[in-house]
């Protein structure tokens, strides 16, 4: 029976040591300004974030910081701060020096379907300490470069300096190289590499990461952080197919849609990828799961589908797999006979672990535990 295997990039093909330092660097960059020559944001906090279904460092940076700054604020109460960022956080350092912190907490609150954290996060009207301007200007837009100055940040130290310029058009704020390149390491070697390409095995990549347009279009790559592409080619997997960000974000610009309605765990992230790792070609694959969410009829490649196959996610996070899981319903639906498969992927994290145990999918710490499943 022929298999699909969709392939999340962070935690599974790549130890994403990048993103992480280019988070931390961000974070340090405010607290430097605080005066602070260092505040600890622990990997088993990051975690625990992820665990509540937070995996974007776009959301997390605000989320920590505002954390962060509320249990300072909640000391004093009545210190009045401007609503930048940068000049908050001197005024911060300047009126609290030498305030005693306790650990971070990030409040609790409910997911919302197509609403990225921060933003719910606003709305719940977490971290009442900060001044609402300062705390909208934190929290919301957390993916509009030229609003959200933590995501500014965390773009420039990702892509470095000069490709961050090339790529929204903006001059460089700080000069830094690319973490990505400088941090990454990839999670598979040879031989894994030999085995994943099985004749038997359709393959396709299903990542939140930045990425250019689907590659059969010929638009501007102009704000498209080839983030994901990076990611491939580091593991020698550049030749397979990719369902990143920016390719739903090409689609939802074609159909008038909301791009964050479209990435895992929404199952268009995961019917697009399944059509594409069948035919080689994103933008048809694309299109087809974008018609099944416009017309709950399937349509194109999808229509066009083996009658039997295989689905396995491999996955270091619940969002994909709940997308791939709920595209296999979809095709069952249509009479497909799908068999679905789960694989986590832990990297020896515990809180990730337990996440997969409470799920009840089986979890492995590495491929080297792990690539026997997927035969």
């Amino acid at each position: 029976m022929k298999k699909v295997i969709l392939l999340d990039i962070d935690g599974v093909l790549v130890d994403h040591g990048g993103y992480r330092a280019a988070l931390h660097t961000t974070l340090n960059h405010f607290v430097s300004l605080m005066g602070l020559s260092h505040f600890d944001f622990p990997e088993e906090k990051l975690a625990e974030l992820e665990k509540r279904g937070i995996f974007s460092e776009w959301d997390m940076i605000p989320l920590l910081l505002g954390a962060l700054w509320n249990d300072i604020l909640s000391h004093y109460p009545n210190l009045a701060l401007p609503p930048d960022l940068t000049s908050a956080a001197v005024e911060i350092g300047r009126n609290v020096n030498g305030c005693c912190l306790r650990e971070l907490v990030v409040p609790e609150f409910e997911m919302i379907s197509g609403q990225y954290p921060a933003e719910t996060a606003l709305k719940n009207g977490c971290f009442p300490f900060i001044p609402i301007d300062l705390r909208t200007n934190l929290l919301s837009q957390s993916r509009n470069i030229n609003f959200s100055h933590t995501m500014r940040l965390f773009q420039h130290y990702s892509l470095g300096s000069r490709a961050f310029s090339q790529t929204y058009g903006l001059p460089a704020e700080v000069e830094t190289e690319s973490f990505l390149l400088t941090h990454d390491r990839s999670n598979i070697n040879e031989e894994v590499r030999v085995r994943l390409r099985h004749e038997d095995i359709r393959l396709a990549a299903l990542t939140a990461r930045p990425s250019a347009p689907p590659r059969e279009v010929n638009d501007s790559h102009f704000g498209y952080a080839p983030e994901a592409e990076l990611a491939l080619k580091m593991v020698g997997l550049s030749d397979i197919p990719l369902i990143g960000f920016g390719k739903l974000e090409y689609l939802a610009s074609q159909r008038g849609l909301d791009a964050r309605s479209l990435l895992k765990p929404s199952p268009v992230h995961a019917l697009a990828a399944i059509a594409a790792a069948f035919t080689g070609d994103e933008w048809t694959g694309l299109q087809s799961a974008g018609d099944w969410l416009q017309t709950s009829q399937i349509k194109g490649v999808l229509a066009g589908l083996p009658h039997a196959f295989e689905l396995i996610v491999v996955e270091d996070t619940l969002g994909g797999i709940r997308s791939t899981l709920e595209a296999g319903e979809i095709l069952r639906r249509f009479g497909l006979d799908v068999q679905t498969r789960a694989l986590g992927m832990t990297s020896g994290s515990q809180a990730k672990a337990e996440a997969f145990a409470q799920a009840g999918i089986d979890c492995f710490e590495n491929w080297t535990e792990l690539i026997n499943e997927l035969e």
